[in-house]
Order: C-alpha cells, then sequence, then structure tokens
C-alpha cells in the first residue's frame, strides 16, 4: 500500500508555466486517480516574476487532488537582480546571506512553512530545489523528504544552504541521467543517499489536430519550425532568433513560430511568428503541424516539449549544452542537437530538406517516450523508490 504522499511547490495549477510545476501535477492527478492518497500544498502565487497572491488562500478539490495554498507575506525584492549579482561575483557567501537571498527571491509564505512543518504522515516531496518552501521546508520535515531538485548547472546552485539542503534528504528524483551526475559532481556527499532517476509521465492529454491548430493560430498552410514554452532569454529564445535569422539569410527562406508566455519580447525578424500564449487545446496540434522542434534551452533538467513532440511524430533540435536535452535525443535517436551556429545550419537544414529522416527520428522518439514515460513506467520507479524511504 502507497503512503500518503504531500506535494509541496511553490505554484500550483492546470494553467501554471513551468516544468518543474507541471511534473508535480502530472504526478498528483495520476496518483490521486488511481486512488492514492495525495495533498499539494502551495502558495497562492502564480507568477514566479512577482509571487503576488492570485488564488484564494484555503483548500480545493482540483482534478481530484486537495490543494492548500497559503498567503504570500511580501512580494518578490525588485532589487532581487542587482543583488543577485553581488553575491554570485562574491567568492564566498555566508550562510545568513544564501538564506536571505533565498527569502527574498520568494516565495516567501511563512504559513506555507508551518503547515509543511504540521505534516505527520506519509512523506513529503519537494520539487524544485531553488524557492523558500523546499529550502525551508525540507528542514521542518518530521516525515520523510523526498527532493525532486530540478537541478540546473546554475549561479544559485554553489550557494551553501543548498548543501544543506540536498544532504538532508531522505531521497533523491532526477529528471534525467545527467541532472544526477550534476548533483553528485556539485554534492558528492548524495551518492550514499537512496536515488532514482524518475522521469516524468508524457502522455498526449489533448487533441492532436494539426489542420485545426494551423487555422486557429493564423499560421497558414507554409512549413515551419516551433519552440514552445516560456519565450524568455533565459530559454535561449533570443538566442534562437538570432540563430535562425541567420540560417534564413544564408538559406534564402525559413519560418520559426514562436508560443508561450511572453517574458522576454524578441526583436522583429522576418520569417519568426511570436504568437504568445495560446489556447491549451491547440498545443499537440501545434506541434504535431511543424516539422522540428528547437529546444534552445541551456537549462533544463528533463523538458517536457521534447518527449511531448515525439510522442506526435515531430523530431527535435536541440542545444546541446543542455546536457539533459541532448540525453534525450541520444538516447532516443529522436532529434538531434547544435553547439554553435555551424552546426545549427547543418542540422536544421538537413531535418527541414529530408523528410523520410523525420519521419524516422519521430518514430524513434515516439517508442522511446512510450517505454520510458508512460505512467506505468514512471509509477513502477516511484513505487521503488517509496519503499526504500516510507
Amino acid at each position: 500500500m502507497t503512503p500518503t504522499i504531500t506535494f509541496v511547490s511553490p505554484r500550483y495549477g492546470a494553467d501554471v508555466v513551468g516544468g518543474a510545476e507541471q511534473g508535480a501535477r502530472s504526478y498528483a492527478t495520476r496518483m490521486a486517480a488511481e486512488g492514492w492518497n495525495i495533498r499539494v500544498l502551495s502558495s497562492c502565487a502564480r507568477s514566479s516574476v512577482t509571487w503576488e497572491d492570485h488564488d484564494a488562500p484555503g483548500t480545493t478539490i482540483e482534478e481530484g487532488v486537495e490543494v492548500t495554498r497559503f498567503r504570500v507575506r511580501r512580494p518578490r525584492d525588485p532589487g532581487l537582480d542587482a543583488r543577485s549579482a553581488q553575491l554570485f561575483a562574491s567568492p564566498s557567501v555566508s550562510l545568513d546571506d544564501a538564506y536571505d537571498w533565498i527569502d527574498r527571491q520568494g516565495p516567501d509564505s511563512p504559513d506555507l512553512l508551518e503547515a509543511i512543518a504540521a505534516v505527520d504522515d506519509g512523506v513529503l516531496s519537494l520539487i524544485p530545489y531553488l524557492y523558500q518552501p523546499t529550502v525551508r521546508g525540507l528542514h521542518l520535515a518530521k516525515v520523510p523528504a523526498l527532493l525532486q531538485a530540478a537541478t540546473h548547472p546554475e549561479p544559485p546552485l554553489r550557494l551553501p544552504v543548498f548543501d544543506e539542503l540536498f544532504s538532508a534528504a531522505d531521497a533523491l528524483l532526477h529528471g534525467s541521467r545527467a541532472e544526477q551526475q550534476l548533483v553528485l559532481e556539485r554534492f558528492p556527499s548524495t551518492a550514499s543517499t537512496p536515488q532514482t532517476v524518475l522521469g516524468y509521465p508524457v502522455e498526449i492529454d489533448g487533441p492532436v489536430d494539426p489542420d485545426a491548430a494551423r487555422r486557429a493560430l493564423g499560421l497558414g498552410d507554409e512549413p515551419f519550425c516551433v519552440y514552445l514554452g516560456r519565450v524568455d532569454a533565459g530559454k535561449g529564445v533570443l538566442d534562437l532568433v538570432e540563430r535562425f535569422r541567420a540560417f534564413r539569410q544564408r538559406r534564402g527562406g525559413g519560418r520559426l513560430v514562436i508560443a508561450g508566455p511572453v517574458i522576454d519580447k524578441p526583436p522583429v525578424v522576418d520569417g519568426v511568428d511570436v504568437l504568445g500564449r495560446i489556447p491549451t487545446e491547440h498545443k499537440f496540434g501545434l506541434l504535431a503541424a511543424a516539422d522540428v522542434l528547437i529546444n534552445p534551452s541551456p537549462h533544463e533538467s528533463f523538458s517536457f516539449v521534447v518527449p511531448e513532440a515525439f510522442l506526435v511524430g515531430t523530431p527535435a533540435l536541440v542545444n546541446g549544452w543542455c546536457l539533459p536535452l541532448r540525453e534525450h535525443c541520444e538516447n532516443s535517436h529522436g532529434g538531434l542537437w547544435y553547439t554553435g551556429s555551424a552546426d545549427f545550419d547543418a542540422a536544421l537544414g538537413r531535418l527541414l530538406d529530408d523528410a523520410p529522416l523525420r519521419d524516422r527520428l519521430a518514430a524513434a522518439g515516439r517508442a522511446y517516450v512510450e517505454s520510458m514515460f508512460s505512467w506505468d513506467a514512471v509509477r513502477t520507479r516511484w513505487e521503488s523508490i517509496l519503499g526504500r524511504v516510507s
């Protein structure tokens, strides 16, 4: 019999855009549907930029999951960027300064921390590593605490609060082998911690109608590449626009469609269409309509959109410096990767010009996802790690 699992996530909801938050929801909804006793503790915020309260505090039932939200005491510190630059440039950071940065970053919610401390049954599963509910909450746990860090090779990872956090976890849940290797290199003491490369369940949960998506989004009949996700400089989108501009200029044509909530607006470039957030019902249709999915992100621990593209028959081109993205393509033979301008042009040109190659890659990618990231496969890994800690 599986124990009660209380998921802790800084944001939670069907319309929250974020890989870690999407992952928590993907577990919680499937487990609850199978009769597992599942709870979620989260903040009232939806935006990781401001952490301002959006939802009402209290408990609701969402998609069969009991979700309790708590108010945020203060929004994200508007001076955080300047403080971050100062802190990350320092050769040595004190523990007090690191915790101060965590609290300034948010979501700062004492009520949420009290709720975490009050959990007295089952296990806690905290995701991701970077925010106050995880950093301070894990140390308050009275029950076994599982850390699904969603770790990236980013400046905050060297802060001393994370040495304490990772060493205190009762188990580590990784999105990919590349993430596991990063954690082991940064925190060697975790080699003896129970852990698994858990991944996430990836399944088609909406209509796959490329023609309807093209009509609804005004895309016409022209072939295109797609980026789908948060439109953010940190996700490599501005770099992708510049690479695609140069590729299109040398090639004499091509089209890139960018879809997702816009944080950093890309420059206006011929052949690049920025759609903004699109209706959920056209997500898989858009992926299926594209010839190639491009994911330029330099920092991912898993990336849902690459295996989702594989499932609907679209190969991927990814940033080869991001090892979890490259891992998807290497393990599946479902996509290609680039590390510079020359191989970006070569790989994208080959994918666009060779339809049989696209079909072979997509078929291999689909088989990989169905084998590794079906709910049955992920559930088995969940049950195994729970048996080691509960």
